[in-house]
């Protein structure tokens, strides 16, 4: 130590080892130019632990020196430290205090160092403390992530969660900010009472008081909240106390019940008017107190029961139940009070002694006043009884049918196999019928073109021969011309019929190329437009049953379109695919009903469409049309191949 005068010397040493020599604080004391005059020993053990030259924090060494050495090694804090000491010691400041890391290799540490001005024998001293405040320091930090973490499930959550201190809000979640329609930081601050409607602020605040006094408050309620814009919205409250740093907090976690209250009070409206008719079916019914003492009863049930009005209300419901019953399945005055609806079944005991079976409808109506509405189900428990007596009958007769049953179901199955026999035969004799009809049509065409061609030909050269023989004599000349034009007509009208029986393109070249001619031949005489495309049909023949089918099927959605649509345009597609020909006919007509059309060509006997289903279905397709009066029609057809190739004849 420093030589001072022997009196400030005796009292330094006096207070230095009396005082500080004791606490587990790290202390020195300088004098005004920085020379460190006395340290403690805890100052002293912490520099050997610590320092590689611990003799330069200790008597006679610079305080001032030593923290400029830090600041030299980029100690930040050792700068503002050493700067703040110098303002104390000029009397700038009286004091001076500053929490900072002190981290060893292997451990975190922290301390807090203050500074305190003092005169002792005239001169001006400082007093630096360093207090290791890590415990705090550590303690601090898990807290914060303790809050942290708290503050992102709460944040997480969807109900709304608020924290209050002395009836104000200190913490809402998003949530709850967000169900009354505040910003999280308007809330904050503010008297709890602002988020309850009037009432129920009183009510939830003396709950609170008792919970802070330790008295008995309910744990979960119902309130009215008040949102920003003053509306009232239904909320369910459970509430918890806890206690922090010698505070004690108040949670409130809240849920919108909104749909669930209109839902009970539908039920409740409901309840009542359904209850209201069994009063007005002379139903009994008495209300009373949580314990089970008559308050009112009706006279019904004093008529049910043999007793008079007076004598009900000197009784207690339990007086009507059997002891035993009573045992076995009590009366939940619990969930009455709790405001649940119990529908139960019971025996009461009538004023004679005999047991009268009963429904019993439970209910609480208002604070403590609790309502039952008895119905006599004896007539029900008969009809029950006669039930399972009928139940019992029904099973006997049950087993006696069953062989008839059996029975009538091998003589279905017969049926069945026997009208599908008939539907197999009335195919395979449509198919036979088809194929006559095509083969007649070929036929016929064949001698339009063979015959009477030839014969139309021959007719055609002796009217020019006798043309040629009549020169000069015009009124025969005229007669012969009028003869040639009407042959060259006929001869024209019975290559149509012909080429329209069985047009030689689709049994010579095949469906694509009968069908593009006839297409084109259509649009001549009809003066409509039409887009014909097919695809998958130029590769190879498709089977004479399947050529005919689509072609004749295309002759009559094409002739229809001419006779009853009034299009002007027409889309035709055929496509061949793997498994199936696809056959789409469509036309910017009038359209029509197709239901009432079908109706009206059975009863007249039209055959058209029926016709084109029919051809369909006979290989194992389909044919659907759409339409609608004013938007035009639509036919679609699909066929199933099985074969590839020319293959014979399907009606064959």
């Amino acid at each position: 130590m420093i030589s001072l005068d022997k009196r400030y010397d005796t009292d330094l040493e006096r207070f230095a080892e009396g005082t500080l020599g004791a606490l587990q604080e790290h202390i020195a004391v300088i004098d005004a130019g920085g020379a460190v005059v006395f340290v403690n020993r805890a100052w002293r053990e912490f520099g050997k632990a610590n320092s590689s030259h611990p003799e330069a924090l200790c008597e006679g060494a610079n305080y001032f020196a030593a923290c400029e050495h830090a600041t030299a090694e980029d100690a930040g804090d050792a700068a503002r430290f050493a700067a703040a000491l110098r303002s104390i010691i000029s009397g700038d400041l009286n004091e001076f205090s500053l929490e900072y890391p002190g981290h060893s290799h292997d451990q975190q540490r922290w301390y807090n160092a203050s500074v305190t001005r003092f005169e002792l024998g005239g001169r001006v001293h400082a007093v630096i403390t360093h207090a290791n405040v890590t415990t705090r320091k550590l303690a601090e930090q898990r807290m914060s992530q303790s809050e942290e973490q708290l503050r992102a499930i709460f944040e997480a959550s969807r109900d709304g969660i608020l924290v209050e201190h002395d009836e104000r809000i200190v913490y809402v979640n998003n949530s709850y900010a967000r169900l009354l329609m505040y910003a999280p930081e308007e809330l904050i601050g503010a008297p709890v009472s602002i988020v309850m409607s009037s009432d129920d602020g009183k009510r939830m605040l003396e709950f609170g008081r008792r919970r802070l006094r330790g008295e008995q408050a309910p744990a979960t309620y119902e309130f009215s909240g008040k949102r920003k814009d003053g509306v009232l919205i239904d909320f369910e409250a459970s509430v918890s106390i806890h206690t922090v740093a010698d505070r004690t907090f108040i949670t409130t976690t809240i849920r919108d019940i909104a749909d669930r209250k209109r839902t009970e009070e539908a039920l409740r409206q409901s309840e009542s008017k359904y209850r209201l008719l069994m009063e007005q079916a002379s139903d009994g019914m008495h209300t009373y107190d949580s314990s089970g003492n008559f308050i009112e009863t009706n006279l019904k049930l004093c008529d049910m029961l043999g007793y008079t009005r007076e004598e009900m209300l000197c009784l207690n419901v339990k007086d009507l139940i059997p002891p035993d019953e009573l045992n076995v399945a009590p009366i939940r005055f619990d969930q009455l009070r709790a405001g649940q609806t119990l529908l139960t079944e019971r025996r009461l005991r009538r004023k004679d002694g005999s047991l009268l079976p009963v429904e019993i409808s439970g209910r609480m109506v208002q604070d403590g006043v609790l309502q039952s509405i008895i119905r006599d189900i004896t007539e029900r428990k008969r009809a029950e009884e006669a039930l399972r007596e009928a139940y019992d009958e029904l099973e006997s007769r049950v087993e006696e049918r069953t062989a008839e049953i059996a029975e009538a179901n091998e003589m279905l199955k017969s049926e069945m196999a026997e009208r599908l026999r008939a539907e197999q035969e009335r195919q395979e004799l449509l198919r036979r019928l088809v194929l006559a009809q095509e083969e007649e049509r070929r036929r016929i065409s064949r001698e339009l073109h063979d015959q009477m061609g030839q014969q139309l030909t021959a007719l055609m050269m002796g009217l020019k021969a006798l043309d040629a023989a009549s020169y000069g004599r015009q009124s025969i000349i005229a007669t012969l011309q009028q003869l040639q034009d009407l042959t060259n007509q006929l001869a024209r009208e019975v290559h149509r019929l012909a080429w329209g029986l069985r047009p030689p393109a689709l049994d010579d070249l095949g469906l694509h190329t009968a069908l593009y001619n006839y297409v084109e031949e259509w649009a001549k005489r009809s003066q409509v437009l039409i887009d014909f495309h097919s695809s998958g049909l130029e590769s190879g023949r498709l089977p004479v049953a399947y050529e005919n089918a689509i072609y004749r099927i295309a002759q009559e959605a094409l002739t229809n379109v001419v006779k009853h649509s009034e299009a002007d345009q027409v889309s035709f597609l055929v496509e061949r695919r793997d498994d199936q020909i696809v056959t789409v006919i469509e036309d910017n007509g009038k359209g029509f009903d197709v239901e009432a059309s079908a109706q009206a060509s059975i009863k007249e006997g039209k055959l058209g469409l029926l016709g084109m289903r029919e051809r369909a279905h006979l290989l194992g397709g389909a044919l659907v049309v759409e339409s609608k009066p004013g938007l035009g029609t639509s036919i679609f057809v699909r066929i199933p191949v099985e074969e590839e190739g020319r293959g014979s004849d399907a009606c064959e």
